[in-house]
C-alpha cells in the first residue's frame, strides 16, 4: 500500500505559490517604478535650480573679468606717463618702441603679472601701430596689429568696447579684447588693449559643473559669439525665453537650456545640458533595483522549487510515458497512485493513450477504406492500379477499369432518405464481391461510383461485367422495403485505351458517361468515338461558367390552352441556351450540368428576374394576361434566402404576384419536406401560385400532396402519349384527375401531341393542356405574334 503523504492531498496551484510569487514581483516592480519615476522627477527638478544657479554663477564670473580687465584698461589710460608716452608717439617726438626700461613697459608688466587671465598687453597709436606691449612678445605678436578686428571697431565707437571673440592670427585661440582709448582734448593719441583667451575667462570650462564645455555667447542681435560644440542651430528651432530653464528636444535627445543677458555689456549667454547626463547616475540605480529583483526572485524560486521537487517527483513519469505515446506505445499503465493534479493527469494520460490507440486504428482504416461499405477507397484504387500497371507491364497482361456507378441513385435518396441511400450502396458492394475472383479488386471510389479492376482481357471482362449487371435484377432489401436499381458500367483496358492511371480512369468514365446516355443498365467499353461526346460535355459545362455572362440564355415560352373554353391564358417560361458554337443546347443537356457544378444557382436566379420582366412586358400588352410560370429547380429551393429574392425581384419589377406562377417537381418536394412546406408556404402568402411538376412518376404521396399548399398539378407526358393506346393508362389519368379536383386543385396535361389525346384530356375534364399540339415553345416576340393572330389579345 502507498503511503499517504498530507501533500499529495493539497491543491497543485497552492504547491507552486502562484499567489506568493505574483504578489513578491508585484511589489518588487511597482516599488521599483514608483521610486525610479520620483528620484527622476526630483532629479529634474534639482537639474533646473542648478542650470539657472549655474549660469548665474558663469555669467557673473565672466561679466566680472570683462569689468575688472576694462577698470585695468581705465586705470592705465588714465596714467600720465601712458598719456605722454602716446602723447610723444603722437607727434612722433622721440619715442622708443618695446623699450623694457621705460616705465609704461614696467607698468604694463606690472599689471599683466598681477592679474589674472591677462594674456597679452598692447598700446597702439591712433592708426594701430604697435608702439609697446608686456615683455616676452615676440616679433610675430607685434605685426599686424592694423589687422586686427578690434582696430577698425575702436576707430568708430566711442568709449571702451569689447571686441566680438575671434582668432588670434598668431596663437590660434579665441580671445577677447578689451580697447580703451587714449584722447586729449578730443583727439585719440591710442589704445589699450588687454587680450583673453576666452576659455580662461568662462569659469566653467574649468571647474567643470552640470555644464561642462556647454556654454554659449551671443551678441546683442543674437550673433552667435561661442558655441564649441555647434549646438546652437539645432536649440533654437524651439523659442526659449530669458532668464527660465527650458526643455528643447532634438534629434540628440532632450536638451535643458537657460539664456541670460551679461551684466556690463549688450551680449547674452546660454548654458545647456543632455537629460541623459544628470540621468546617468540612475542607471546605477537601475542596475541595484535590477540585482536586488533577480536576487530576491532567485531565493523566491529556490523555495517554489523545493515545494515542487516533492510534488513534481512523478510528473517526470508521466512526461516519458507521454513520449511512449508519442512513439506509438498507447497501452501502457502507469503505476501512480496520488489524487492531486499529477495524479489526476496521470489518469488522463492514460485514458489519451487508449483513446488515440482507437483513433489511430480508425484512421488507419479510413486513409485505405470507405467506412460505410467497407471497400477500399480512392487513395487505395489508385494506388492499387498503379501497383497493376507495373505489373501487366512486366507480365505483358491486359487489366480491365471498371465504374460502376448505380443508376438514379439521387431519387433513392431523394425519395427515401439517405439512409436508404446508405444501405443500398453496402449491399451493391456485398453483391459485387460475391461474384469476383481473388485477384480482382473492388473499392468505392466515391458518391455512388465503384471501381472494379479485374486481370482479364476484354471479352472475358466483358462477360464478368454482364454478370455482375444481372445482379441488379434482385431487388434490394432496404429498412423493410424492396428497392429496385440498376447499374451502368464503364469500361476502359491497359494498355489499348491508355498507359497511365489517370488516363484509365478517365476513358472509363467517359465510357461511364456514354452508357448513361445510352439508356442506363448497361457495359460501354471506351470508343475513341466517345472522346468527343465527353470532351463536348466538359466544353459545355465550361461554357456554363460565361454563358450569363455572354447574354447567352433566352426564354422560350409554350402557352397553355384552357380545353373547356378553347383560349390562351398562361404560358409556361422553358431556359434555352444559345451556345456560340452548337447553337440551340437544350435543357435537359444543360440543366445537370448546371445542378452538379452549382452554376443552377445564377442560372435560376436569373430565371426569375427575367421571367418576371418578361411577365411585366407581356402585361401591359396584354391586360388580361393570367400567368407565366417558372421552373424552381431543388437547389434554389434550398437556399436560404430563396424567398427573398423572389419577393425582391417582384418589388423590382412591381407587378403583381399572382402573375406569376413556380413549379417544383416532386423530388424536390420529398427531400426535407418539412422545410419545403414552409417556404412555399411563404411564397403562397405572397400570391405567387405553385405547381407541382411532372406529377405521378415520382414518390406521389396523397398525404403530402394533401400538405403542399400548391394549386394545381401537371401531369408527366409519359401518361398523356401512351393513354390514347392503352386504356389502363387512360383509366390511370381519369383517376388521377379525379383525385386532384377532389383536393382542390387544377390539372395540367404537358406532352399533348395529337388531337385524339387533346379530345379525350376534354372528355376527362383537365383544365389546361400543353404541348406541340397546341404550341411549341417559341420566343417572346413569337408568343406575341402567336396571341395576335389567334385571338387578338389574351384572355380570362
Amino acid at each position: 500500500m502507498v503511503k499517504k503523504f498530507w501533500l499529495n492531498e493539497i491543491s497543485f496551484t497552492w504547491k507552486v505559490l502562484v499567489p506568493m510569487l505574483i504578489v513578491v514581483l508585484s511589489f518588487f516592480i511597482l516599488t521599483a517604478t514608483y521610486t525610479y519615476s520620483n528620484t527622476k522627477k526630483i532629479q529634474l527638478q534639482q537639474l533646473e535650480k542648478e542650470l539657472s544657479l549655474e549660469i548665474q554663477s558663469i555669467e557673473k564670473q565672466f561679466s566680472n573679468e570683462l569689468f575688472q580687465k576694462r577698470l585695468i584698461a581705465e586705470r592705465i589710460g588714465e596714467k600720465n606717463e601712458v598719456e605722454a608716452y602716446l602723447q610723444k608717439a603722437y607727434t612722433r617726438d622721440n619715442v622708443k618702441f618695446n623699450d623694457p626700461n621705460n616705465s609704461v613697459q614696467k607698468l604694463l608688466d606690472d599689471a599683466k603679472s598681477k592679474i589674472s587671465y591677462i594674456d597679452r598687453m598692447w598700446i597702439t597709436n591712433a592708426d594701430g601701430e604697435f608702439l609697446m606691449g608686456n615683455s616676452g612678445l615676440s616679433a610675430e605678436d607685434m605685426m599686424g596689429i592694423k589687422q586686427r578686428p578690434w582696430l577698425t571697431l575702436a576707430t568708430k565707437k566711442e568709449g571702451v568696447i569689447y571686441t566680438k571673440p575671434y582668432q588670434d592670427e598668431y596663437t590660434k585661440i579665441r580671445t577677447i579684447s578689451v580697447i580703451y582709448p587714449v584722447t586729449k582734448n578730443d583727439k585719440k593719441l591710442g589704445y589699450i588693449s588687454i587680450d583673453m583667451a576666452l576659455n580662461n575667462i568662462l569659469p566653467t570650462s574649468k571647474t567643470g559643473g552640470i555644464t561642462g564645455q556647454n556654454i554659449l555667447l551671443f551678441s546683442s542681435d543674437w550673433q552667435v559669439l561661442f558655441d564649441e560644440n555647434q549646438m546652437w542651430s539645432l536649440l533654437k528651432k524651439e523659442h526659449i525665453p530669458l532668464n527660465i530653464s527650458s526643455t528643447v528636444s532634438i534629434d540628440k535627445g532632450k536638451y535643458y537650456v537657460e539664456l541670460r543677458k551679461v551684466s556690463n555689456s549688450d551680449w547674452k549667454m546660454g548654458v545647456y545640458v543632455p537629460e541623459e547626463k544628470v540621468l546617468a547616475p540612475l542607471k546605477d540605480f537601475q542596475k541595484r533595483i535590477v540585482f536586488f529583483w533577480l536576487v530576491a526572485i532567485l531565493i523566491l524560486l529556490f523555495v517554489i522549487k523545493t515545494v515542487m521537487t516533492y510534488s513534481m517527483k512523478d510528473f517526470n513519469s508521466v512526461v516519458d510515458q507521454l513520449k511512449q505515446i508519442e512513439k506509438g506505445d498507447y497501452t501502457k499503465k502507469f503505476k501512480i497512485q496520488r489524487r492531486d493534479e499529477v495524479g489526476r493527469i496521470a489518469d488522463a494520460a492514460e485514458h489519451m493513450g487508449k483513446q488515440i490507440h482507437k483513433q489511430m486504428e480508425i484512421l488507419n482504416f479510413q486513409a485505405s477504406f470507405d467506412m460505410l461499405t467497407k471497400l477500399p477507397n480512392r487513395s487505395s484504387i489508385e494506388r492499387r492500379i498503379d501497383v497493376g500497371i507495373r505489373h501487366c507491364r512486366l507480365q505483358n497482361e491486359d487489366m480491365t477499369v471498371a465504374f460502376i456507378d448505380v443508376d438514379n441513385f439521387k431519387d433513392v435518396n431523394d425519395t427515401h432518405g439517405h439512409a436508404y441511400g446508405d444501405e443500398l450502396l453496402i449491399q451493391v458492394g456485398q453483391r459485387v464481391q460475391t461474384m469476383i475472383s481473388k485477384s480482382s479488386y473492388l473499392g468505392r471510389f466515391g458518391g455512388d461510383e465503384f471501381i472494379l479492376l479485374l486481370k482479364a482481357n476484354c471479352e472475358a471482362s466483358r462477360q464478368n461485367l454482364k454478370e455482375i449487371l444481372l445482379l441488379f435484377n434482385e431487388p434490394f432489401y432496404l429498412n423493410g422495403h424492396d428497392i429496385y436499381a440498376t447499374a451502368s458500367i464503364g469500361v476502359a483496358i491497359y494498355p489499348r485505351d491508355s498507359k497511365s492511371r489517370a488516363g484509365l480512369l478517365a476513358k472509363a468514365d467517359t465510357a461511364l458517361y456514354e452508357a448513361k446516355k445510352q439508356g442506363r443498365n448497361r457495359v460501354e467499353f471506351f470508343q475513341g468515338e466517345m472522346q468527343e461526346s465527353f470532351e463536348k460535355k466538359m466544353r459545355l459545362e465550361a461554357g456554363l461558367r460565361t454563358a450569363l455572362e455572354n447574354n447567352e440564355f433566352e426564354l422560350f415560352f409554350q402557352p397553355q390552352l384552357n380545353v373547356s373554353l378553347g383560349y390562351m391564358a398562361s404560358a409556361e417560361a422553358l431556359i434555352r441556351w444559345n451556345h456560340p458554337e452548337w447553337g440551340i443546347v437544350p435543357p435537359d443537356e444543360f440543366i445537370p450540368l448546371a445542378e452538379s457544378s452549382g452554376q443552377i444557382r445564377s442560372i435560376g436566379a436569373w430565371v426569375i428576374d427575367e421571367g418576371i420582366k418578361v411577365a411585366k412586358t407581356l402585361k401591359q400588352h396584354y391586360p388580361r394576361l393570367h400567368r407565366i410560370a417558372l421552373n424552381i429547380s431543388s437547389v434554389q429551393l434550398r437556399e436560404r434566402n430563396f424567398v427573398e429574392q423572389v419577393k425582391t425581384a417582384i418589388a423590382k419589377y412591381n407587378i403583381d404576384p399572382s402573375l406569376i406562377e413556380l413549379e417544383i417537381t416532386e423530388s424536390v418536394v420529398i427531400d426535407r419536406l418539412e422545410e419545403t412546406i414552409e417556404k412555399l408556404t411563404a411564397l403562397k402568402n405572397l400570391g405567387i401560385a405553385l405547381a407541382l411538376d411532372d406529377f405521378g412518376t415520382g414518390y406521389s404521396s396523397l398525404n403530402y400532396l394533401r400538405r403542399l399548399p400548391i394549386d394545381r398539378v401537371k401531369l408527366d407526358r409519359s401518361f398523356i402519349q401512351e393513354m390514347d393506346e392503352d386504356p389502363k393508362m387512360a383509366t390511370m389519368v381519369h383517376y388521377i384527375i379525379e383525385m386532384a379536383h377532389s383536393l382542390g386543385l387544377k390539372v395540367v396535361a404537358e406532352g399533348v401531341e395529337t388531337e385524339k389525346q387533346m379530345q379525350m384530356l376534354n372528355m376527362l375534364q383537365v383544365d389546361k393542356i400543353q404541348g406541340y399540339f397546341y404550341s411549341r415553345p417559341i420566343t417572346q416576340e413569337g408568343l406575341f405574334t402567336f396571341v395576335d393572330e389567334k385571338y387578338g389579345e389574351i384572355q380570362l
